[in-house]
């Protein structure tokens, strides 16, 4: 097993990415509707069957688009030289971006994406939910969290890769 002893946490270690979730990110970690701790939720995701882990929105805005649009969105970003950007790959369909908390309202006027924001908002984290990491949160180098770019910042690449999946934009 790893621990953050190791780094970075690999996609299939349970332990220590819940570990890096609570421990680098400082992160609520939320198993079905209760707050727990990291040992807390290492022993609830290992029981059968285990409810999905989550956090709250609080930390960042989490910002969700097509699959497509999102690789494309990461693939310009790249290319300007911005990020990196965190990205959740959900299911085979859908791309999560995580941007500054508060910020992400300005990319939800965009058709075809949609934000969840503050404490109130969710997002279903690996191991869980058949979802993984395409950019993690953290700095793969270092026991750090990545610093998250503005969602205005966002904007012109999102709507660029929008356009090139034939959506109209604003």
């Amino acid at each position: 097993m790893k621990t953050l002893a190791d780094w970075p946490p690999r996609a299939s270690d349970t332990t220590a990415t819940i570990q890096a979730y609570e421990r680098v990110l400082g992160w609520l970690l939320i198993a079905g509707s209760t707050v727990m701790s990291q040992d807390r939720a290492i022993a609830v995701l290992k029981a059968r069957p285990a409810p999905g882990l989550s956090t709250s929105c609080s930390a960042f805005d989490a910002v969700t688009v097509s699959h497509a649009v999102g690789i494309e969105t990461m693939v310009l970003l790249d290319r300007s030289g911005l990020g990196p950007v965190p990205c959740l790959i959900a299911q085979t369909d859908q791309a999560v971006l995580l941007v500054q908390p508060g910020t992400g309202g300005a990319l939800a006027r965009l058709e075809g994406v949609s934000v969840e924001s503050g404490p109130g908002g969710r997002l279903d984290l690996p191991p869980s939910s058949s979802r993984r990491w395409d950019t993690p949160p953290w700095d793969t180098k270092s026991r750090r969290a990545l610093s998250l770019l503005a969602g205005s910042e966002l904007v012109p690449y999102v709507r660029d890769a929008l356009r090139l999946f034939g959506r109209q934009t604003p």
